[in-house]
């Protein structure tokens, strides 16, 4: 009787766990687009939603997520979520990769091979090319961000990315850094301005 209460106990802690994870992703995503509307109100960007920004933590599409216009920039932003917050996250390339726990990422081996290692594979639409103009960066902007994100290289070795890391020509941000870049682009065209 005692290990079937444990058993009840167990499973509504995981059922906890797992709800509490949705809902902490929900309001961080949340509280990143409230912020993120007032940076640009403040400032004079143009903000674009082609989809909605909640869709992405079910499916990801090859429309980007948000589109941020300031006066130099484009920033076609693809929102990447990670609701267990001890998750790595490792790109092979531009279309496919992987969620993993940390011991996972230590038991792969070479870059190319890793990702036989897990029959899951998540992939990431291309980006549509009506979107791409020459002056649009690609921003991969991971809210809720994982504990830590990794991709392969050309030359097939695995670094470590971090807010502003450059992936083949795509921007890894998380929610706060990509907010501090705006700002700084901010500061940067008032110092102009004067």
């Amino acid at each position: 009787m005692k290990i079937l209460i444990l058993c009840y106990f167990a499973v509504a802690a995981l059922i906890l766990k797992g709800a509490y994870n949705w809902v902490r992703a929900i309001f961080l995503r949340l509280s990143f687009l409230i912020s993120l509307g007032r940076i640009c109100r403040e400032n004079g960007f143009e903000l674009k939603k082609p989809r909605a920004a909640f869709v992405s933590f079910f499916r990801y599409s090859p429309k980007p997520d948000i589109i941020v216009k300031t006066g130099d920039a484009e920033y076609l932003i693809r929102l990447i979520t990670c609701r267990a917050r001890k998750r790595i996250y490792h790109f092979a390339d531009h279309e496919w990769f992987v969620r993993a726990l940390r011991l996972m990422l230590l038991l792969m081996s070479a870059p190319g091979e890793s990702l036989t290692l897990f029959r899951k594979l998540k992939r990431l639409p291309p980006l549509d090319e009506k979107y791409l103009t020459p002056d649009s960066r690609v921003i991969l902007l991971f809210n809720p961000s994982p504990i830590v994100i990794t991709f392969t290289t050309h030359s097939n070795r695995r670094e470590i990315g971090a807010d502003g890391a450059d992936f083949d020509g795509w921007l890894i941000y998380s929610a706060n850094g990509f907010k501090k870049l705006l700002k700084s682009e901010t500061q940067f065209i008032h110092k102009e301005n004067l």
